[in-house]
């Protein structure tokens, strides 16, 4: 990870509302229902919220492929020692789900990746990819901004598994509706409108302080060792101690993976 004054942390390759309408009004619908439920003392079981709670994390789930099982994936740039590099790295979830990570050339590949569309890191989040107003199919739905041919292999498992992670469907840990982190907020304006980043305050705020509604995703308790999660220095926080360092899949990683994606 990057010392504390260098912050690098991806965006989140959030698709706009206009982008996908259908998907906006089902989840307008399902925080409607939500909130009318916790609102009534007694909750009538014919709602069956449960499901619907889950249903927004369908939506971003690879549950239909056109390829069988397999997410293909093509490098839009990059030196072959770069692609290999990625390559090895996201293939650590193959261990834990029912998806194939396919690297090859097919032009309908769903994940597209490259090194040179801008300095940061970032991936569409799971089955956004798919959207081609927002993600055309020539231009790339992840990026690898600062991995070089000789960067070392623990940056390259941490930056990669984690983008691959988005491209599952996961979301950052900070972010989750399990987390209760008490920002320092003005530190983190002025941390995160600095180098590397140059956020504004409302990406800090997104990026950062927001976080997903429960109504919008499927989440565990907050696990400090997820590979979802950053290292943020105490000086972020009221408390004064930061976030550790992560980069390896954590147990929870590997077994809230294996609920989103069972193996036959």
């Amino acid at each position: 990870m990057a010392p504390s004054t260098d912050l690098r942390l991806c965006i989140d390759r959030v698709v706009p509302d206009k982008y996908q309408p259908a998907r906006a009004a089902a989840r307008q619908a399902l925080e409607e229902l939500a909130d009318r439920v916790d609102k009534d003392d007694v909750i009538d079981a014919s709602q069956v919220i449960s499901p619907a709670r889950m249903a927004i994390v369908t939506l971003k789930k690879w549950s239909r492929l056109t390829n069988g099982n397999s997410l293909r994936c093509r490098f839009l740039d990059g030196s072959s020692t770069q692609q290999r590099r990625v390559a090895e790295q996201a293939k650590r979830w193959e261990t834990y789900i029912s998806i194939s990570l396919d690297f090859g050339d097919d032009p309908d590949s769903e994940i597209r990746v490259s090194f040179e569309a801008d300095p940061g890191s970032w991936s569409a989040v799971g089955t956004d990819a798919l959207l081609e107003q927002y993600f055309p199919k020539f231009q790339p739905t992840m990026n690898f901004g600062w991995l070089r041919d000789d960067t070392d292999d623990t940056e390259y498992e941490r930056v990669v598994v984690h983008e691959f992670g988005h491209a599952l469907g996961c979301i950052h840990e900070h972010q989750s509706p399990g987390v209760n982190f008490k920002w320092n907020e003005p530190e983190v304006y002025r941390v995160f409108s600095g180098p590397p980043n140059y956020w504004s305050r409302a990406q800090i705020k997104h990026n950062i302080l927001d976080r997903y509604s429960t109504t919008q995703t499927q989440f565990t308790d907050f696990d400090p060792a997820s590979i979802m999660l950053y290292a943020f220095p105490g000086s972020l926080f009221a408390s004064g101690q930061g976030t550790h360092s992560n980069t390896q899949l954590s147990d929870t990683d590997e077994k809230f993976i294996t609920q989103m994606y069972p193996k036959p």
